[in-house]
This record gives structure tokens, C-alpha cells and sequence, in this order.
């Protein structure tokens, strides 16, 4: 049985033909889905095909070359597209290499990702007309919030209309590929209760995680963690990491330990990661007087130079302004750093029904301060944060949640 995987993550030319380039973290997610996938058969991946990948078109912190033969799947190209125009232009080129794509495969797996129009929604009916059965895969996020956020800030009244236009009939093929898949994964709570109406038995609702079981730490590597955080003599050390975008309200960070910092607590503060509002974080820093206190540190690879840059903080901060599941939220966890972060319909209930963070209402940067203030003040309940956190990252692996995925899809093939 073949299984086919829809993406519009693209990869790079490599060093000979039949290697390419991709990001890490992409390799990774990969890796375990082939694995998974091997009881029963062969892992295919069609994705967009392109000369110069870079780290920013990659999905990932870094880039690395593979041969997807070693890798354990077979290499579909895709000609790339990211606009209107190149997409009309390279439709039917598009379309030939999905047919025979598709014709390779058992199930067909696709997802909402792509611009300006996802590749699930071009592909979805060529699956069908192979009668290949099919999964629809929402990832990480809920995209709409960002979709009608994107919508709302456009000036002209007519091309925001025809935004709001667009964004409406996804819905409207959403809706329509969940009535019809044979599978639907969801990685976000968000998308289940977005969608209740039509969402059915064969819908699965998994968390995301990117942790695999060797980055978990040992018991006797959390409680060195829980003594360090102990110490009330050092300052508590935060960190975010990832695209700094506003979406992912760094800016809020920086205001909320401003206040912090009048009210008496000891912070120090890492921003990793690059990005389009890293300068206006940068100003922000001058402006609050914060300079002695913020290090930019720029992007880092995925793996033990980001590992070894969360293991010289306390606390994690993840403040997303929409809908999703950080990857950094389990990343977190099994790293042994307690969380403080935004509520969001993606992570609520896996934050709450576990107590393994420290929850804040979206927006609110008085109360964000206050969480800061009271976690440099009781660091005990950081440290039972640190063990409720590491026994549900043991649970979620990205290992055990591929191998969930790919036992329904077998099941789903042989039924």
C-alpha cells in the first residue's frame, strides 16, 4: 500500500540529481512518518519543486541534503507556484504531475497549506477521480483566523472583498473535504469545534508535536532543571523562539516585563529567531529601557544549538495571537521549561486538564505581567509545572502520534 503526502513545503535543488535540500525540522516530521508508514508499505511525498530553497521558504530553522531513497520514501516533484500568476500559468503542468502522483497510491493525504491556493484544494478531486481513498490534514494551526485577519488589514475595499471571498469558499471546501474524506487528522482543537457540524467519527484530534523520544530528558535531567529553577538568587531567564512576526506578539513579551520589572521582578529575556518585526522589537527594547536585560539572538538551527539555547532559560513564553498549536508548546515540555502562555484554542485544554503551564488571556499584557511577576516569586510551582510538563511530552512524541495516524490509515485502506 502506497501512501501519498500532499505538501506544499517545497524541496531544494541539491548537489546531484537525485538529491535534495529541506528543512530540518521538515526531515524530521518525514522520517517518523515513514517509518510509521513502513508495516505496511511505501511513503511517497509530492511537494513543490524548487531551485534556490531558502531557510525562510523551508518551514524549518535550518536546511539539510538527503536522498530520499536512504530516507526510506519516494520523490514526487511538483512545479512551483506562489501567486496567481505562476499558479495559472503552471496549472496543467500541475495537474499532470498529481495525476501520476496519485496513480502511484493507495490514500492520498492533503492539507490546507499553499498560496494562493492550497495544493489540497487542486488535488482533492484528482484523487477522487482515481478513486484513491483520502485524508484531509489540518496541521498546527486553525488557518482562518489568520486568513480573515489578512483580510481585514487590506486598505482597498474591493480587493478586501475579494480576500473575504476567498476566504469564505475555503470554508466551504473544507467543509466539503471533511463530509468526504475517509480520515480527517486535526493537530488543533480549534478546527474540531470550528467545524462540529460536520465533523463525524472518522475525524481523529491529535496534538502537534515535533519531540521525539530521544530529546525527552531523564528524570535525573528534569530534577537538575527543578533545582536551577529554585535558585531565587538568579534572575528569572525567559525565552521565545521562532518567527518573529506580530502574530507571535514578542512585542507583548517585552511590555509585560517592563512592568514586571517596576513591580520588583529579577527577568532576563532571549528572543530567538528572525523575522519581519524583529527591528520594531529591537526599538521596542530601547524605548522601554530594557537594553541590559533582552538578547536578540538571531536564528538558530533546529536541534542542539536551539536545545542548548533553551537550556540556558527558566521559563518559555509563547504568546501566538491566533489559533494554534506552537511547536514549541511540547518542544517545551519535554525540554523540562515550564510554560507562560496565551490562551488559545489550540493548547487550553492540553494546558488545563494536564496543569503543565501557566495560562494568561490573549492580549492582556497587565495580566501577562502579573504571571511573570508571580513565577519569579514562586519558583516551587515552576518546578511542578517542570513534572506534569515532562509526563505528558513522554505522551505526545511525534513517534507515537505518527504511528497512531498511520494504524487508522491502514484500517482505513482495508476497509
Amino acid at each position: 500500500m502506497n501512501y501519498l503526502l500532499i505538501n506544499y513545503v517545497p524541496f531544494g535543488k541539491g548537489s546531484s540529481p537525485n538529491r535534495f535540500v529541506l528543512g530540518d525540522m521538515w526531515l524530521e516530521d518525514l522520517r517518523a512518518q515513514a517509518k510509521a508508514w513502513r508495516p505496511y508499505g511505501r511513503l511517497g511525498v509530492a511537494v513543490r519543486y524548487i531551485d534556490e530553497l531558502t531557510v525562510r521558504d523551508s518551514g524549518s530553522f535550518n536546511l539539510v541534503e538527503i536522498d530520499p531513497a536512504e530516507e526510506g520514501f519516494d520523490f514526487f516533484p511538483l512545479p512551483n507556484y506562489y501567486s496567481l500568476k505562476t499558479l495559472l500559468r503552471k496549472l496543467p503542468e500541475l495537474k499532470r504531475q498529481l495525476h501520476r502522483a496519485c496513480q502511484w497510491a493507495s490514500i492520498i493525504q492533503a492539507d490546507y497549506n499553499g498560496h494562493p491556493v492550497s495544493l489540497g484544494q487542486i488535488v482533492w478531486s484528482i484523487a477522487k477521480k482515481h478513486g484513491k481513498k483520502r485524508i484531509y490534514v489540518f496541521d498546527g494551526a486553525d488557518p482562518f483566523p489568520r486568513m480573515e485577519r489578512f483580510a481585514a488589514q487590506e486598505a482597498n475595499s474591493i480587493k478586501r472583498m475579494i480576500r473575504k471571498n476567498m476566504v469564505k469558499r475555503f470554508d466551504d471546501f473544507c467543509c466539503s473535504a471533511i463530509r468526504n474524506a475517509d480520515l480527517v487528522f486535526t493537530h488543533n482543537a480549534s478546527v474540531a469545534e470550528r467545524f462540529k457540524e460536520v465533523w463525524g467519527d472518522y475525524c481523529h484530534t491529535f496534538d502537534r508535536s515535533f519531540v521525539k523520544e530521544e530529546i525527552l530528558l531523564s528524570d535525573e535531567q528534569a530534577a537538575l532543571r527543578q533545582k536551577r529553577l529554585m535558585d531565587a538568587s538568579q534572575p528569572l531567564r525567559l525565552i521565545a523562539a521562532g518567527r518573529q512576526t506580530p502574530i507571535k506578539a514578542t512585542d507583548h513579551v517585552l511590555q509585560a516585563m517592563a512592568i514586571a520589572l517596576r513591580r520588583g521582578a529579577d527577568l532576563q529575556f532571549d528572543v530567538v529567531g528572525d523575522g519581519d518585526a524583529l527591528e520594531s522589537y529591537k526599538q521596542l527594547v530601547q524605548e522601554l529601557g530594557l537594553t541590559e536585560r533582552v538578547r536578540f539572538i538571531g536564528s538558530v538551527p533546529y536541534g542542539q544549538p536551539l536545545f542548548n539555547s533553551l537550556e540556558q532559560a527558566h521559563v518559555l513564553v509563547v504568546t501566538n495571537l491566533t489559533a494554534e498549536i506552537s511547536r514549541n508548546v511540547l518542544l517545551g515540555m519535554a525540554r523540562g521549561l515550564p510554560l507562560i502562555l496565551y490562551r488559545n484554542p489550540g493548547t487550553d485544554a492540553l494546558i488545563e486538564n494536564h496543569n503543565a503551564g501557566i495560562l494568561v488571556p490573549t492580549g492582556d499584557i497587565n495580566t501577562l505581567s502579573t504571571a511573570l511577576v508571580e513565577a519569579h516569586r514562586n519558583r516551587t510551582r515552576l518546578a511542578e509545572i517542570v513534572t506534569n510538563s515532562l509526563v505528558l511530552a513522554r505522551s505526545k512524541t511525534l513517534e507515537k502520534t505518527h504511528y497512531h495516524r498511520a494504524e487508522l490509515a491502514a484500517a482505513c485502506i482495508n476497509s
